[in-house]
């Protein structure tokens, strides 16, 4: 009969293998970080009853460029590139309302934001920016905020802070912005002609360069 050798077992040792499995998750997050370096925010879809988010959080990351949100109900949306752009009527930030047909002869700037969203408030500093430099060529700001979502003294904390000098639209029941204009996310521009119409949706965050050069292919060349 051959024999066999004895040996005490050495006990198994996890900790090689839990700093193996720590370098390669580290090498597959560095990867996908140098992939997208601008993450965006994923939100919960809504209930099938409600026209926008029943609950929108803030991002958790520094400087997203979009926060996406995807409305249950869709049908309503017209606004579409090449049409005129949805009328509307909202009331104003100071108690004033604003109608956008009243605007026909101006290059308009339509702005969806939220005090919460982080690349809003990245945004808004070029787009208060190019304002102060096209106004005398007949350009006009609407900062659309998506009140329903919102509220009501942070966005006069967050107009104070960033020294916004365009009217601030207060959608509160979001029709406007989740309706006629089918929002998907924070922060959405919409670039109006002098004859109303829709030329441009951008949705996400402009570097001020983009908005101004935007804003330069729909301004009156004279």
């Amino acid at each position: 009969m051959p024999e066999y050798s004895l040996k005490r077992r050495q006990p198994f040792n996890p900790l090689p293998y839990i700093v193996l499995a720590g370098i390669i998750l580290g090498i597959a997050l560095a990867s996908n970080l140098a992939l997208a370096p601008v993450p965006t925010a994923t939100l919960p879809s809504p209930t099938p009853t409600e026209s926008y988010p029943a609950a929108i959080v803030p991002s958790t990351t520094d400087t997203p460029r979009v926060i996406n949100i995807t409305p249950a109900i869709t049908t309503s949306a017209v606004a579409q590139t090449g049409k005129p752009a949805p009328d509307f009527r909202l009331k104003t930030l100071d108690g004033n309302e604003i109608k956008l047909s009243d605007l026909r002869g101006k290059t308009v700037l339509i702005n969806l934001w939220a005090s919460w969203c982080p690349p809003c408030r990245y945004e808004m500093p070029g787009i208060q920016a190019a304002y102060e430099k096209f106004k005398s060529k007949g350009l006009v700001v609407l900062g659309i905020n998506f009140t329903a979502q919102d509220n009501l003294q942070d966005v006069r904390d967050f107009v104070t802070e960033l020294k916004l000098t365009f009217p601030i639209l207060l959608d509160e029941s979001g029709d406007v912005s989740a309706g006629l204009y089918g929002m998907r996310g924070l922060p959405t521009s919409y670039f109006i002609d002098t004859q109303g119409i829709l030329r441009r949706i951008q949705v996400g965050a402009m570097l001020p360069e983009k908005t101004e050069g935007f804003l330069l292919e729909i301004l009156p060349k004279s």
